[in-house]
């Protein structure tokens, strides 16, 4: 409702005695709220945090044997040149590879190696020895004892050592 009212200096003016209300805005209760943001990082921390966990574990995994693969590798080629005879080239190197791997905390039946001269008979002065190592990377936090063969990845190396002239 409009009124009009005659001020002292002699000027109307108007104003509105109706009731102003606003429709469609609500005043909600914040207090209801409390705490959820707090409830909401944790979830989504958790949610985002643990599997940039599971792939910091798989990288160091592949990182620790590809050191692994290169270090046995050449000491086992170092041994198998450095061997007096050909029938101990053989078990030295493996030896040397079993050695490596547990050094660098892996498990010897997860590589293979493969032995090999540049000359027939081995070990002749002048040749060179060869060794292959290859390991298996298994999926971290995976059973292994349930017979599941899941291998993320298999780091290869290989070494070769001249066999001494004047051994």
């Amino acid at each position: 409702m409009l009124t009009v009212t005659e001020t002292a200096s002699g000027m109307d003016s108007i104003s509105d005695s109706t009731p102003h209300t606003t429709t469609g805005l609500r005043r909600t209760d914040s207090r209801g709220e409390e705490g959820s943001a707090t409830v909401e990082f944790v979830l989504l921390a958790a949610l985002l945090l643990i599997p940039v966990i599971y792939f910091l574990m798989l990288t160091s995994q592949i990182q620790s044997a590809a050191y692994a693969s290169v270090a046995a590798a050449d000491q086992a080629a170092k041994a198998m040149a450095g061997a007096p005879d050909a029938s101990s080239a053989a078990g030295r190197a493996d030896e040397v590879v079993a050695l490596t791997l547990g050094d660098y905390g892996l498990d010897p039946s997860v590589a293979q190696s493969a032995l090999a001269c540049s000359t027939s008979p081995c070990l002749e002065p002048g040749s060179s020895v060869s060794v292959e190592v290859a390991i298996r990377v298994p999926v971290p936090l995976l059973p292994q004892g349930l017979g599941w063969d899941a291998a993320v990845a298999t780091v290869t190396s290989t070494s070769q050592q001249p066999v001494p002239r004047f051994g």
